[in-house]
């Protein structure tokens, strides 16, 4: 978010309080640090069931919204061979970059490298700005209670039907975000950290990507091998 003279208004703001004051004043949702679900998410990826991730992200354009602090996002891209991440986080963006900078630093020579940005946009002026049937979109803790309301989040599941790729998928663990003309189907898996603890994860698509990933997702969703 920029003032009248270009400048980030978070800029030198470390105290999430702080910047969820500043959020609130906008209107334009509320600034939550996150990580937790999408941590989830990459440490699954690396489990037999979690391959369904690689296969649903491998060679995607794919886009996380409200990134928040935490650099799991890219971590996940990465991992599961993404062709490209964007970070979409309008409050935490100047951690986020320093995040994925640090998980670069970290784990150089061992994971993937590949192209990043951090946009500093909410999530509704993001997506209105990238063209049709294009992205693979992943959506962390997107709850109502950090949404601006119903309007708002109507308008984003709407952008995210018009930009998601017609044989991709968005994914949703913990959101409230529900495009309504996409299939979906919804899977729990244990948190890697703590299996007593389960997570969600819902996958929406248009008809395309429920046909090209069928095999698969019967494999890996219920547990079928034909």
């Amino acid at each position: 978010m920029f003032d009248a003279k270009g400048q980030n208004k978070t800029d030198g703001v470390r105290d999430w309080r702080d910047r969820l004051n500043y959020s609130r004043d906008l209107g334009t949702g509320f600034a939550a640090p996150g990580g937790e679900f999408t941590r989830a998410l990459f440490e699954w990826s690396f489990t037999p069931m979690g391959e369904l991730l690689h296969t649903v992200i491998r060679g995607r354009r794919v886009v996380e919204l409200g990134a928040g602090m935490m650099s799991f996002g890219y971590a996940l891209a990465s991992v599961c061979g993404a062709r490209n991440f964007v970070a979409v986080e309008p409050f935490y963006g100047d951690i986020q970059k320093k995040s994925i900078l640090s998980h670069l630093s970290e784990s150089k020579g061992i994971s993937n490298r590949i192209p990043y940005k951090v946009v500093d946009q909410d999530m509704l002026a993001y997506l209105e700005g990238e063209p049709d049937d294009f992205l693979c979109i992943l959506a962390c803790g997107i709850e109502d209670c950090i949404l601006p309301g119903p309007d708002y989040r109507k308008k984003v599941e709407n952008e995210i039907m018009r930009t998601l790729e017609k044989d991709s998928f968005f994914l949703s663990s913990h959101s409230d975000l529900c495009p309504k003309t996409l299939k979906h189907i919804e899977l729990n898996f244990p948190r890697a950290s703590s299996p007593k603890v389960f997570d969600r994860l819902r996958l929406h698509g248009k008809s395309e990507a429920f046909e090209k990933n069928e095999e698969k997702l019967r494999k890996f969703v219920f547990g079928l091998d034909h």
